[in-house]
């Protein structure tokens, strides 16, 4: 991107607000958010709301490595775990809460958006999958275990005019969202 994407101006603010300030609003009882490269920065810039920052030291190793952070931060007691991405602006607290919903009723070991046949993040997933996350190494994260086992994850079916996930990973993909 040439520079911080979480601080790309999205309705007037940081791009990483707008997504914390959905997570915030949501049902969850602990917020953490992975910071990496540019973590200062980003923390003076954007509003954090209810969530408390972790700095990932190894962010170069790749999103693997800010995922075994994030679970690293958190309670022994913690069951499940949501894992929202910091580039997704069209996420809502509705969504956030029916994911949880679905975790919980569904029986299932975890839970994701669908597009087409396609499983997407924000994703639930128990502790007992948590080992796997652990073992992933480079630039992958949770999607990697959701698609090579998707009859262990309960979806619904995202609501995008895209019909696809709204990621914001290069350019073109922020103006294409900023244009809409």
């Amino acid at each position: 991107m040439g520079s911080a994407k979480q601080l790309l101006p999205v309705e007037g603010r940081p791009l990483l607000e707008v997504i914390l300030s959905a997570v915030c609003a949501a049902r969850f009882d602990d917020v953490v958010a992975v910071l990496g490269a540019d973590a200062d920065e980003i923390r003076d810039r954007v509003d954090i709301g209810c969530a408390r920052v972790v700095v990932n030291h190894d962010h170069a190793a790749g999103l693997s490595s800010s995922l075994k952070a994030g679970l690293q931060a958190l309670s022994p007691d913690v069951t499940r775990v949501m894992i929202v991405l910091g580039d997704q602006p069209a996420i809502t607290p509705a969504v956030l809460d029916e994911l949880l919903d679905l975790h919980e009723t569904s029986g299932q070991p975890a839970a994701a958006l669908r597009f087409g046949d396609l499983l997407h993040p924000p994703v639930v997933l128990d502790r007992e999958l948590w080992p796997e996350l652990m073992k992933l190494e480079g630039d992958v994260g949770c999607r990697a275990i959701i698609r090579a086992r998707p009859d262990l994850v309960a979806t619904i079916p995202a609501q995008t005019d895209a019909g696809h996930p709204i990621d914001i990973d290069t350019p073109d993909d922020y103006q294409h969202f900023v244009g809409r």
